[in-house]
């Protein structure tokens, strides 16, 4: 059965995607950081976007895909503030807290995905390349999760984890901030507040 969806206006959208890519870009910069501010500037990237999504979730926040959003936005608001908030040393012993969003953010996205698949416009495909994304990186950091393990401890949190590290949330901004830039300009095109809508 198709749920009734609705999402933001197609402006909110287009900034809150761009300002993603925003955070896409910090987060590819984050090797050129002392490894001791990491976990702070990780948390501030992580809180950034998780406010964000809350925001962008706020009119649509009676609807099902307005409760996935703002779940996935509280998501990640609670991780960015356990990196500013705990004694951490560094950026590995997050790691497993960083590989369980991913895969969290990854089921909402594909549930969402394959909900919306009956729609007129191809958004829906945005939303499960996100989903696919973020299951991929939380794969690969939990597969990595023993070697880098056994590097910081004879050599300590090397710059290649950090590099990876960084990658992979970039990615995860990079892809998320296109595909709401793109539903934004497919809103915009077809002048719906809605296009996640089926056509009658």
């Amino acid at each position: 059965m198709h749920r009734p969806f609705h999402v933001s206006p197609w402006h909110l959208t287009l900034a809150c995607g761009l300002f993603k890519l925003l955070l896409a870009a910090a987060a590819f910069a984050l090797p050129l950081s002392q490894v001791d501010d990491l976990p702070r500037l990780v948390g501030l990237l992580l809180l950034a976007g998780g406010f964000s999504e809350l925001l962008l979730s706020w009119t649509g926040r009676h609807s099902w895909v307005g409760r996935i959003t703002f779940g996935s936005g509280a998501l990640t608001v609670v991780l960015g503030a356990l990196f500013i908030g705990g004694p951490w040393k560094g950026l590995y012993p997050l790691g497993p807290f960083v590989t369980v969003w991913f895969l969290l953010r990854a089921l909402l996205s594909i549930d969402v995905a394959f909900q919306s698949r009956l729609t007129p416009m191809a958004n829906w495909i945005w939303l499960l390349l996100r989903g696919f994304v973020d299951l991929a990186l939380g794969l690969l950091l939990l597969a990595g999760a023993p070697l880098a393990m056994l590097a910081i401890v004879v050599f300590g949190e090397v710059r290649e984890f950090v590099t990876l590290f960084s990658a992979t949330l970039a990615v995860s901004f990079a892809i998320a901030g296109g595909g709401l830039v793109a539903i934004a300009l497919t809103q915009r095109h077809y002048h719906r507040s809605d296009p996640f809508m089926i056509a009658s």
